[in-house]
């Protein structure tokens, strides 16, 4: 039995298709397709039911897919630790973050460790969209929040502490908030699309307090554009405003109702050893932001 082509067939069953099998491993369709219609013939048993539309697996193969699957992630992990033996990790690195992670806080983590590390490639993407990190070849992902993948295994790198703004027109118009519940009398700038309500720790017990938004957006950047135009109050990172804050333009809002912190975390798919360039850069990464204002 060839071993690669075991390899290509858990791949195939790990991302439901031959495609997005051969888009992830850089190979043609056409290529996986024949080893494993190789492996098929040298096993004698049919290993995968194909059809236009689904790609489902014969008992045989499910039996081989959950019988290799650990074999070859422990072969892997072998590879992974002989390599991290090197006096210097090569290879390619790819990294998904939301965009303004990249941008103000992961920047400079990234050039640091391009620089200590010159051997190693590095693919980032900057989206805020959820990545199927096995799906779509990822090594890492770098969340903000509550993580809802239960399949991947998550560290907490660090928490970005946030506070609420407006612009001091904004407040000389509409008046300032005295209480949370005054937000309800105000246009407030939501930064998820998904949330419709804002916590504070020090009031109400806890509990959220429901929100009609008057904008929501997923980019903190755009939110901060929004209150700058004198549109609303909005929750943003501390520090985020502090150009404005100094040249008067903008003000903390509620500043004696604290709002939780969110906890920024490192994703990576489940896996017995975790991938030694993973690992380097999670370690340059919490190394790094120790001291950075955003998380302080």
């Amino acid at each position: 039995m060839n071993l690669n082509d075991v390899r290509l067939f858990v791949r195939v069953v790990e991302h439901n298709s031959f495609t997005s099998a051969a888009s992830n491993l850089g190979i043609q369709k056409s290529t996986i397709s024949r080893r494993i219609a190789q492996l098929e013939d040298q096993l004698g048993v049919r290993l995968l039911q194909r059809t236009t539309r689904k790609l489902s697996l014969t008992s045989e193969g499910q039996e081989l897919f959950q019988r290799c699957r650990p074999l070859l992630e422990e072969l892997s992990s072998v590879e992974h630790y002989v390599t991290s033996r090197q006096d210097e990790p090569q290879g390619r690195l790819r990294i998904t973050m939301p965009p303004e992670m990249g941008i103000f806080i992961m920047n400079d983590v990234v050039a640091s460790f391009m620089e200590k590390y010159p051997r190693l490639q590095i693919d980032i993407e900057l989206s805020p969209r959820v990545v199927d990190l096995v799906e779509e070849g990822i090594d890492l992902a770098l969340r903000v929040g509550d993580l809802n993948d239960s399949s991947l295994i998550g560290r907490k790198i660090a928490d970005a502490h946030l506070q609420l703004y407006a612009s001091s027109e904004y407040l000389a118009r509409m008046g300032t908030p005295l209480t949370p519940d005054d937000l309800h009398h105000h246009h407030c700038i939501g930064a998820a699309l998904s949330n419709n309500q804002w916590v504070f720790e020090n009031w109400n017990q806890g509990r959220p307090l429901p929100l009609n938004f008057r904008m929501r957006a997923n980019s903190l950047s755009f939110c901060r554009e929004i209150v700058r135009k004198n549109l609303g109050v909005a929750r943003l990172p501390k520090n985020f405003c502090l150009d404005d804050i100094a040249a008067g333009t903008i003000q903390e809002v509620l500043a004696d109702y604290r709002v939780p912190t969110i906890g920024i975390h490192a994703l990576y798919p489940s896996r017995r050893h975790l991938n030694p360039k993973v690992r380097f850069f999670i370690d340059h990464m919490l190394e790094s932001l120790v001291e950075h204002p955003w998380l302080n």
